[in-house]
């Protein structure tokens, strides 16, 4: 289990990370950031953020030839179950009826079709 959250810098960094198919070199990311979030972060400042998630057991980078290389150690399934499990327990006291509840505070007569169609596979399970 990692100890250390995200920072919301490092959550930019493995929503790039995940969404590649394949391993990105610290220059491909730099690229990454900037297209996908206006980010334009200097190779050190990048550096810094990496080592630290290396550090927490996200990633490890892995230098090949001049190129660095970022292979991705954990899953995004399972961060953003993590995440949810801690939303949760933080702001609705661990009831999932209340965050129900609150997502469907305004919701369109499409979102609630789809919730009862969730709803109902997950009933099925």
């Amino acid at each position: 289990m990692r100890e250390r959250e995200l920072t919301n810098r490092e959550i930019l960094i493995m929503k790039c990370a995940w969404s590649s198919e394949k391993e990105l070199s610290v220059q491909e990311m730099q690229g990454r950031l900037k297209e996908q979030f206006g980010w334009d972060a200097k190779r050190s400042t990048l550096r810094t953020f990496l080592v630290d998630m290396e550090g927490k057991g996200f990633i490890a980078i892995e230098r090949r030839g001049r190129h660095s290389y970022i292979k991705v150690l954990a899953e995004e399934d399972e961060y953003k179950k993590t995440q949810t499990a801690k939303m949760l327990d933080f702001w609705f006291d661990g009831s999932s009826q209340k965050l129900i509840s609150a997502l469907t505070n305004e919701v369109t007569e499409d979102s609630v079709d789809h919730l009862m169609g969730v709803l109902d596979e997950l009933g099925d399970d």
